[in-house]
């Protein structure tokens, strides 16, 4: 199974704590035995600026198209997290988004999720462990 991961970057209230989110939901798909692709490893905002847009929107949809499930952060407003998660929806794979308990997330997004359960659904958690091991279920 592949999986891709989906979190706001450019925009990210904390980059660095962003990309340790990510990676951590990533080794918990790794864990049950998905090939993942984390786009800050490909195409980050700082140590990878030179890239075009075209070139990492390319690549970003090529990823979202090939894989099988989105895991999507959405508990930092983000215009791209939006977008692949659309564009997930719209062709049919798995979504699974995840945010804080307490944070707020778009009233819209939410929606578009609930449109389409049972092949989307939100997690709510307390802790990062707590999301991570929803994850690994959830893709096993």
């Amino acid at each position: 199974m592949r999986v891709y991961i989906s979190g706001a970057l450019l925009n990210a209230a904390n980059l660095d704590e962003s990309r340790a989110l990510y990676e951590r939901l990533a080794e918990a798909c790794r864990a049950a035995g998905c090939e993942v692709y984390v786009p800050h490893q490909h195409a980050d905002p700082v140590r990878d600026a030179h890239l075009s847009n075209r070139e990492v929107a390319d690549r970003d949809v090529q990823q979202v198209e090939a894989a099988d499930v989105l895991v999507a952060y959405v508990g930092e407003p983000s215009l791209g997290v939006g977008a692949e998660v659309a564009i997930a929806l719209a062709a049919g794979k798995q979504v699974l988004a995840l945010a804080e308990a307490d944070r707020r997330v778009s009233r819209f997004l939410l929606g578009l999720i609930e449109r389409h359960a049972p092949q989307a659904q939100v997690f709510r958690y307390q802790t990062v462990d707590e999301a991570c091991r929803w994850v690994t279920r959830a893709v096993h």
